[in-house]
């Protein structure tokens, strides 16, 4: 009975060390995108260290406030092809009212970015998130290709 206590109490503290390092790589790859995003944009923007003092925490709140719309709106591991007609009209319904809300934000936002940046620079904003977001994917994609070629 011992020996079956001792090889699951084994099993449970492997699974919890496997897990949390999973977790710990999850927090440094999230690091580095982090990093990755704040240098591209400092660098396309070209971003003075007093207007930077002064952008990132309001892109930052920013970013979490459009996490906070899409989460808000998600359908939490729901899979759209086994809802229900009237859930899908309530999903494509709340899909129109969240990007309201997002156009709402981004107006919002805009004002905000023209009170801590010049005008074209803040006019370079969507753009350069759009580069970003596209060279984040192709550094993936990259990344996963030289792992499957080994």
């Amino acid at each position: 009975m011992k020996n079956i206590f001792f090889v699951i109490a084994l099993i449970l503290m492997s699974f919890s060390t496997i897990y949390a390092q999973q977790g710990n790589f999850r927090a440094e790859r999230q690091e580095r995108i982090e990093a990755y995003r704040v240098a591209f944009f400092t660098e396309k923007l070209q971003l003075s260290p007093e207007e930077s003092k002064r952008f990132w925490p309001l892109f930052n709140q920013f970013e979490t406030r459009q996490d906070g719309l899409r989460e808000k709106y998600d359908l939490k591991g729901k899979r759209l092809e086994l809802l229900s007609d009237a859930e899908v009209k309530d999903h494509i319904l709340n899909q129109l009212e969240m990007e309201d809300e997002m156009v709402k934000l981004r107006k919002d936002y805009m004002m905000r970015f023209m009170e801590v940046l010049p005008i074209r620079k803040v006019a370079m904003l969507q753009r350069i998130d759009r580069e970003f977001k596209k060279e984040l994917l192709k550094e993936i994609r990259e990344r996963r290709q030289g792992k499957s070629g080994n």
